[in-house]
């Protein structure tokens, strides 16, 4: 699936594919994410119990931006 059709918010299974991190790998980096502030781990947003990935943040935290190209370094 090319970035620009992924949905703005990943289920838990959508970011394994993407990120090829096993599921508890995947919660793991989510709780990392709350308990640091935003500092570590993968970005999440609640909904309610519901957790999701912010599809853009995830994008450039992997060095892609959210059209689906490569980020510069400089």
């Amino acid at each position: 699936m090319r970035p620009e059709e992924l949905p703005p918010f990943l289920r838990v299974d959508q970011a394994q594919a993407l990120t090829q991190l096993g599921r508890s790998q995947i919660y793991q980096l989510m709780r990392r994410w709350s308990e640091t502030d935003g500092l570590e781990g993968i970005p999440v947003v609640r909904f309610g119990r519901c957790a999701r990935i912010p599809t853009a943040k995830l994008l450039r935290l992997a060095g892609l931006d959210p059209d689906g190209e490569a980020a510069d370094d400089a």
